[in-house]
């Protein structure tokens, strides 16, 4: 391997320069730039001859911390062997470092996700055949939708830290949710909302096992994706497995497309 000289970055225009070079995989760590978000967020960059070849995130505004990569292969490889980040991460990074990331963690869990990206004008609003209210989700909400979540999680057999869901994310976000009986049964949001990088990210969609197959999840995300439209976010995204072929179809019918595809992994550094 060549040799790279690895520092850490508080330029934020460099860092954005970079992460532009693929901008819809790099959607989040745009979005972590802004605040709140940029507090807890170190960046690290892989250099050779001055140029810049790899970067890292540590976001540790979440648990476990999230570490994300982006850059060549040998680029990301000398980050790792830098030891940049904690000992316990959620891995993002690309495809290609499959492998790689095998080389510097014990993974646990890894999954090939897919990155998808709506377009204001593909749109396509969903109302559920029966009418149900949707409302807006606060704080005073939160133990009802923690409750939910680990409900879902325990039903599917979900990693609770494979869920990036904080209760801070209700204040700063957008979310929606639907009662039946006064209980919880759907919830959609945002895991991010930077508006001077003009990002959103659509995340923890969760449906009650009991009350899947009924539309909850594409009505409840449709709801939180046209605010986002209406607060004039221009780059809107979500992450979904590759192999959820019925989520992925359920997005597809909102007007989302595919724009890429990433690893994500929760990993122990060996």
């Amino acid at each position: 391997m060549s040799l790279y000289a690895i520092s850490e970055i508080r330029n934020r225009a460099q860092i954005h320069r970079f992460l532009m070079q693929n901008a819809d995989y790099a959607a989040y760590a745009l979005g972590d730039l802004d605040t709140p978000y940029s507090a807890h967020a170190h960046w690290f960059v892989a250099a050779r001859t001055g140029a810049v070849e790899g970067l890292a995130l540590v976001y540790e505004g979440i648990e476990p911390t999230a570490l994300f990569l982006m850059g060549s292969l040998t680029a990301i490889s000398a980050l790792l062997l830098h030891g940049v980040g904690p000992n316990a991460v959620a891995l993002l990074a690309p495809v290609e470092c499959r492998d790689l990331l095998h080389d510097y963690y014990l993974i646990e869990h890894i999954a090939v996700m897919d990155r998808m990206r709506i377009l204001a004008e593909d749109f396509l609003p969903y109302e559920l055949p029966v009418a149900l209210p949707i409302r807006r989700l606060t704080p005073a909400d939160t133990q009802d939708m923690l409750n939910l979540i680990l409900q879902a999680a325990r039903h599917d057999a979900r990693d609770l830290r494979d869920i990036a869901f904080e209760p801070e994310m209700v204040e700063t976000g957008t979310y929606f949710g639907i009662f039946i009986d006064d209980a919880l049964v759907a919830m959609a949001g945002t895991h991010l909302e930077a508006r001077q990088a003009s990002v959103a990210a659509v995340g923890n969609v969760v449906v009650h096992p009991a009350r899947r197959g009924h539309g909850l999840g594409k009505a409840i995300s449709a709801a939180v994706t046209q605010q986002l439209i209406a607060a004039g976010f221009e780059r809107i995204v979500l992450n979904v497995r590759g192999d959820n072929t019925a989520a992925v179809h359920t997005y597809n019918r909102l007007g989302f497309r595919k724009v890429g595809a990433f690893v994500e992994a929760l990993g122990q550094r060996i």
